[in-house]
C-alpha cells in the first residue's frame, strides 16, 4: 500500500474494523498523510498433512492460506506441535519442493518433538553392524569421534545427512540419516557411549 500523497510504502496503522474485508487506516511515515485503504483477507483452507514419528505416520488436517508458499524444510505447527515438511505433492500427483498451498493435496512431513533416530552402521571388513540410536535432535556427530554401542567400539569414518555425505567435520542428529563407522583400534578411549540409545536393529 503506497501513501496517495508521496507514494511511500512505510506507514503506521491507525485502525482496522472488518473481518474478511478489512478497510484500514494508515498513516504515511514519511509526510504524515492519514488514509484508507480496503484489504480482501482472503479464508483459510484444510490441507492434508501426514506427519512421521519414527516408524508411525499420523494423518491431520492444518488451517493454512491458499495463496501461502510452502517449501520443504519449513516448519509449521499443528495443534500445537512443531513438525518440518519433508515434501508436498500436488493435485496432480507430483511431488514438489515448492508450491502455493492451493495446488497441493497432502503436505509430508515429520514430528519436532522429542528425540530422532540415526542409523549406525559399523563395516567389520565386510560384516556390516547395522543399529539405530535414538538421541537429542541437537545431539552432535563428528568425523573421527570414537564411539560405544553395545560390545562395538568404533570410529566414525563419515556421515549421509539430508542433503549430503561428509568425510569431515560435524552434523546435528536431527540432520544427519545415517553414521557410519569402521572398528576403533584397541589402544582408541571411546568418548561417548550410544548403548542406552540402542531401540532396534536394523532390517
Amino acid at each position: 500500500m503506497k501513501c496517495p500523497i508521496c507514494k511511500s510504502e512505510s506507514h503506521e496503522i491507525l485502525k482496522t474494523k472488518g473481518k474478511n474485508t478489512k478497510e484500514v487506516l494508515l498513516r504515511c511515515n514519511e509526510c504524515g498523510n492519514t488514509f484508507r485503504e480496503t484489504v480482501n483477507i482472503p479464508k483459510m483452507t484444510e490441507c492434508r498433512i501426514i506427519i512421521s514419528k519414527f516408524s508411525e505416520s499420523e494423518k491431520n488436517q492444518v488451517k493454512i492460506y491458499p495463496d501461502e508458499i510452502l517449501q520443504v524444510g519449513e516448519v509449521l505447527v499443528v495443534d500445537g506441535e512443531e513438525v518440518q515438511i519433508t515434501s508436498l505433492e500436488n493435485k496432480r500427483g507430483g511431488r514438489v519442493s515448492k508450491s502455493p498451498v492451493s495446488e497441493l493435496e497432502t503436505i509430508w512431513a515429520t514430528s519436532l518433538a522429542g528425540p530422532t533416530r540415526v542409523g549406525v552402521s559399523v563395516d567389520y571388513g565386510g560384516r556390516i553392524l547395522s543399529k539405530k540410536v535414538e538421541v537429542e535432535r541437537d545431539f552432535l556427530f563428528t568425523v573421527g569421534d570414537v564411539v560405544k554401542m553395545g560390545s562395538a567400539v568404533f570410529r566414525i569414518k563419515s556421515m549421509k545427512t539430508v542433503t549430503s555425505k561428509i568425510r569431515r567435520g560435524s552434523a546435528i542428529a536431527e540432520q544427519t540419516k545415517r553414521v557410519y563407522g569402521r572398528p576403533a583400534d584397541r589402544n582408541d578411549k571411546f568418548q561417548y557411549d550410544l548403548s542406552s540409545k540402542i531401540v532396534e536393529n536394523e532390517i
